[in-house]
């Protein structure tokens, strides 16, 4: 078996995350994680832009979308959208909404995100949903972006507000009265330095690294640091442990406490 067959399967295991089948598999290209979309996404048509007249129709957007990493480009972390299955809820049928695409986050300066989704909407023809490029994604691995048909250029549109998180973001470690977590604080992509809180409910010895997507450390953080409960800060300035400095990608931050383990991810920009 090839080597990059077994990358995502040595990052579950390092990290005892548990993931069903209906989470979204990883393959040879990627790591493939599945989405949901939250109570905040929502299905408008109606009017936008330059134009005033009123939205038409304006209801809950539902569903779920696999996200898989395929690669950066030297600004941008670049992914495939897959298997969007979404729904529109109303009063009297439930619009579906399937499809695929791309969404794209990073930049030289600013965080910048886009995503562009070809969409059947109630069983039509396909249809292109784009953001353009717009600022935004210093939340990613969450997801909050507008996606329509005319990018808001004409008075008549349909815009698609997707806000959807990543359940690799963070990692409950489980277990009654266990309310241990891993944060990310800053923002994310990042470039110089990113910040986490670590949160435990008791005190307890602490092993605390940065991982690359193959599952090697890349920073030893905390080596069995015994830490009193509550919120503890933690950066990253994006160096190894050897002082050179990172190159730009996703990076798992892996914490194992009481012999249970958080994790949450972040990319580097720059």
């Amino acid at each position: 078996m090839r080597a990059h067959r077994i990358v995502p399967h040595l990052l579950l295991a390092l990290l005892s995350f548990v993931v069903s089948e209906a989470r979204g598999q990883s393959d040879s290209t990627g790591v493939q994680n599945h989405y949901v979309l939250s109570d905040e996404s929502r299905y408008e048509t109606g009017c936008f832009g330059p134009c005033a007249c009123p939205v038409l129709f304006s209801n809950g957007l539902k569903g779920t979308f696999d996200l898989r990493h395929v690669g950066f480009d030297g600004l941008y972390e670049n992914y495939e959208v897959l298997n969007v299955r979404w729904t529109v809820p109303d009063t009297t049928t439930n619009l579906t909404i399937q499809g695929s695409g791309t969404y794209r986050v990073g930049g030289e300066v600013a965080v910048q995100q886009q995503m562009k989704l070809d969409l059947t909407v109630g069983g039509g023809a396909p249809l292109r949903f784009d953001s353009g490029l717009v600022s935004g994604g210093g939340s990613f691995p969450r997801i909050t972006i507008d996606i329509s048909l005319h990018q808001n250029t004409a008075c008549k549109d349909t815009v698609l507000h997707v806000d959807a998180s990543d359940p690799i973001t963070a990692v409950d470690a489980g277990g009654v009265g266990d309310r241990t977590r891993l944060d990310q604080v800053s923002s994310n992509p990042f470039s110089g330095n990113v910040l986490f809180r670590l949160t435990l409910s008791r005190a307890a010895p602490v092993h605390l690294a940065i991982y690359d997507i193959q599952g090697r450390v890349v920073r030893n953080l905390s080596r069995g640091a015994w830490l009193s409960a509550g919120a503890h800060p933690f950066t990253w300035d994006g160096r190894r442990d050897n002082g050179m400095t990172s190159t730009s990608g996703v990076y798992f931050v892996g914490a194992r406490v009481n012999g249970r383990r958080v994790a949450c991810r972040v990319v580097k920009v720059k």
